[in-house]
């Protein structure tokens, strides 16, 4: 399941950053590449933004090994980005790839929970009197992209990055509404056995948790359609007497549990890349 996880969410970025419009990847000089195992996300455009310049599939064993790690960080850093690392614990090349973030001067950032849920364990029952829709390229609703890129953290162009999801292979992109007032939204992405979500919300208050149970209830259904054995969900881990988000409740009120909780590992303020690069563009 764990290298399954990796794999994922590697899929998962990858086809975002691949959904950007051509006018945001010129201007903000948006790139992707891959190190062997690891993808390395960025938009030098914006530097100090970490929730737009990713390093990902660290803890995979060959990624420290072979020096692709080595080398994805040190493309990250001659870009001038905060980029963040995720470390997914558990797996074989987790401690050496913590051990290379740590003797380079990295340091372990904020901390997210990855939450998960058996398919076939009962779905519970949905709100009465709203109506989940799956979207697709025709039928889109105009506020799915800006509640995304807000969820992230990411600035407001950003939503350039998930307009094209609806209707994207392997992606299901749902909204909940109460009549014409839209309540939430979700985007999952099947892959490998295992499917990934990722809930939004146009705007805060108790009808966003109404219209997430309804979600998750749909989208549970459809990722055991689609052959999926588990569905994660990755939220931040709320601080010591901080009241934990909307979707972290709806999700553990599903049915979810958690699984582990990593940490983003950042990169030291004065990094300098100096090494040649062993880099395979996608």
């Amino acid at each position: 399941m764990l290298g399954t996880l990796d794999e994922l969410e590697k899929r998962y970025w990858h086809d975002i950053w691949r959904t950007a419009v051509a006018d945001a990847v010129a201007d903000l000089r948006i790139d992707l590449a891959r190190f062997g195992p690891v993808q390395a996300l960025i938009v030098p455009g914006e530097p100090t933004e970490p929730s737009l310049n990713l390093v990902l599939g660290a803890s995979i064993p060959e990624a420290v090994e072979a020096g692709h790690l080595e080398d994805a960080l040190a493309w990250a850093t001659v870009h001038g980005v905060d980029y963040r690392v995720p470390v997914t614990p558990g797996r074989p090349g987790a401690k050496r790839a913590e051990e290379l973030l740590s003797e380079s001067g990295h340091e372990q950032g904020a901390t997210r929970a990855m939450l998960i849920r058996d398919v076939s364990a009962p779905v519970p029952p949905a709100p009465q009197g709203i109506e989940v829709l799956t979207l697709d390229r025709s039928s889109i609703d105009e506020g799915f992209a800006g509640a995304f890129a807000e969820g992230y953290g990411m600035p407001f162009w950003a939503a350039t990055f998930f307009f094209e999801l609806p209707g994207r292979e392997d992606w299901r992109c749902y909204i909940a509404a109460r009549g014409d007032a839209p309540l939430a939204y979700a985007a999952m992405l099947s892959y490998g056995g295992v499917a990934a979500l990722t809930l939004a919300h146009p705007t805060p208050g108790r009808r966003v948790a109404e219209g997430q149970a309804a979600l998750l209830g749909r989208c549970i259904e459809d990722a055991a359609a689609a052959g999926c054995e588990a569905i994660l969900a990755e939220v931040e881990q709320p601080q010591p007497g901080a009241r934990p988000s909307t979707g972290r409740e709806n999700l553990l009120l599903a049915g979810f549990e958690q699984a582990f909780v990593r940490a983003d590992w950042r990169p030291p303020r004065h990094a300098v890349a100096e090494r040649g690069l062993r880099q395979t563009w996608l």
